[in-house]
């Protein structure tokens, strides 16, 4: 969208979250029967096919040479770049111009759309269809006997995930500059599903936890080059041993009812 027709980051996002949650609903589709484990393998199998898809599909993707020159994102219009004729960031502010302005942006960016996701994502556990995404991640068959559509439920916790996926990419292609299908290799989904696994299914909290450690633990071990990955396995197995439902498997529900027949 931005090379080939002149969008922004700010006119990609909304975009791309659209096209990524129509694409988790046609992934989602042939998957429904699946649960579990296997839902997990055949969701990693398709991100693998639509890798090996993109790597030779060349006039799309650029194949391995990926999209370059993808434009950063500005502040409101205003470029982070030295002043000159057009308004920057610096000179509309009167600031003196540092390379690192742009830097101090695309964090403070990244925290806000990760604070505005934690506040969607729990006030979507709130409302109905949360409640229902709870209901079916602790007994689906359960809920098809007390009337609950599980194909729409699923679909729709398919569609939000990706989503949100989708904006995690556009902001990672705005803030490399550049985005290759080798870029998401198998080795990352397997990191993130490790992730979520390990912080507790359900824990927000326990995720956050699990990706510090997750992204920490093999940079700690880059002076044991050799044994690096046989360490950060090692790691894995004794967490999954001590805690084998995650960090925090502890999950508080949205909807209690109380003995009295009230709820809170």
């Amino acid at each position: 969208m931005s090379t080939q027709f002149g969008w922004g980051f700010w006119q990609a996002l909304p975009v791309a979250g659209a096209m990524a949650a129509s694409f988790g609903i046609i992934l989602g589709w042939p998957t429904l029967r699946l649960r579990g484990d296997y839902l997990a393998i055949v969701t990693l199998g398709f991100g693998e096919i639509i890798r090996v898809i993109l790597v030779n599909w060349t006039e799309l993707s650029g194949g391995p040479n990926g999209i370059p020159s993808i434009p950063r994102p500005s502040f409101f219009g205003l470029p982070f770049k030295p002043p000159g004729d057009d308004p920057t960031f610096a000179s509309f502010f009167g600031l003196e111009y540092a390379p690192n302005h742009r830097i101090i942006f695309l964090y403070y960016l990244i925290l806000a759309l990760a604070l505005l996701t934690n506040g969607f994502v729990s006030r979507m556990r709130r409302l109905p269809i949360g409640r229902a995404w709870e209901a079916m991640r602790e007994d689906e068959i359960a809920c098809k006997a007390m009337g609950i559509n599980a194909r729409n439920v699923k679909l729709s916790a398919f569609a939000i995930g990706a989503m949100l996926g989708g904006f995690a990419g556009v902001f990672f292609a705005a803030r490399q500059g550049f985005i290759s299908p080798e870029s998401f290799t198998f080795n990352e989904s397997a990191i993130i599903l490790a992730i979520v696994v390990l912080g507790g299914m359900g824990s927000q909290f326990g995720v956050v936890l699990a990706s510090l450690v997750l992204v920490l633990l093999p940079e700690l071990g880059r002076d044991f080059a050799e044994y690096r990955m046989l360490l950060f396995g090692a790691a894995m197995i004794l967490i999954m041993v001590w805690k084998p439902g995650g960090i925090l498997s502890h999950r508080e529900p949205t909807l209690r009812y109380l003995a009295d027949g009230g709820r809170r």
